[in-house]
């Protein structure tokens, strides 16, 4: 039987000593129907020589005029998949080599109410090659409450939507609807209708600490960032009422964020008031995430 098409999505800017290992690690795929799209933000340094040395019919590269924002950046990336499933990877990322066909393997055995699936992911630190984590989330099925507490389910590099879904869901919101551009938005989203499985495995490494820029930064995109988490936190609380109308103790999360947020901006008494609020309703997470940020 013949294999459906995957359609890989790589954004990237000035990447040109990190793209490589992406692109041979999507290449070096152990499952061959892909179709793989780099779409580039306007690099100026030498990342279109390294993504045209790979020579292989299944890779598409488009450099763009200027450096879009992200979230069109992707949808210019989506709006060129041919194939029954997408998956992304960022270009400082690698896949291992049996993602895609483990992946493949899970989600065609699920009925059509399964929107998408995800796997496990490994942190690395890119300088010394440490392993510094790994995230293994467990939620599968109907999980639409569950979702929106905590980014559980996120990771780009990890999710293979079916190419209507992700369509349906329009992709990702924009910074101006919810303040920053979040995968874990999409998934939460996602869940409010779909079901969800996973790879119990992690196959994808995740890189920190390479001292390359990110694609953002030009567009600045962290310029007032706690400004624009707040917007974030404050979207999901809105966007998801109905779910924290049944479980309050689930805004708990959201609530820290937002307290830490007023603290960075100086506004003490509001961070006061949304931190207390959000030790009422989850004492022990809040007691937790004040002891991890003291170890750091």
């Amino acid at each position: 039987m013949e294999q459906p098409l995957v359609s890989v999505v790589t954004i990237t800017r000035n990447r040109g000593k990190l793209i490589g290992r992406c692109i041979a690690s999507v290449l070096g795929q152990t499952y061959k129907n892909i179709e793989y799209i780099i779409v580039d933000g306007a690099s100026d340094d030498n990342t279109d020589e390294v993504v045209l040395s790979f020579k292989d019919s299944r890779l598409k590269y488009v450099k763009l005029e200027t450096n879009w924002p992200i979230k069109e950046t992707l949808d210019h990336g989506i709006s060129m998949c041919n194939g029954k499933y997408i998956t992304f990877l960022d270009s400082d990322d690698e896949y291992l080599p049996q993602k895609i066909e483990k992946q493949v393997s899970k989600i065609e055995t699920l009925s059509e109410d399964y929107g998408f699936i995800y796997c496990w992911m490994t942190y690395f630190d890119d300088y010394t090659k440490e392993r510094l984590d790994i995230h293994q989330p467990s939620l599968r099925g109907f999980v639409a409450d569950e979702v929106v507490s905590t980014p559980v389910i996120s990771g780009t590099p990890t999710l293979m939507f079916r190419a209507e879904v992700i369509r349906d869901l329009g992709g990702w919101k924009t910074p101006e609807e919810i303040g920053i551009v979040s995968d874990w938005e999409l998934c939460a989203r996602a869940c409010q209708r779909y079901k969800v499985d996973f790879v119990p495995e992690s196959l994808v490494n995740v890189y920190v600490n390479h001292g390359s820029i990110r694609q953002s930064e030009n567009a600045k995109y962290y310029v007032d960032v706690y400004k624009k988490l707040e917007k974030f936190h404050l979207y999901f609380l809105n966007q998801f009422d109905d779910v924290f109308k049944r479980h309050p103790r689930l805004n708990s999360y959201h609530y820290y964020n937002l307290a830490i947020c007023c603290f960075r901006m100086k506004k003490y008494y509001s961070g006061m008031s949304l931190f207390l609020k959000s030790l009422y309703y989850n004492p022990r997470m809040v007691i937790k995430n004040v002891l991890k940020a003291k170890k750091k």
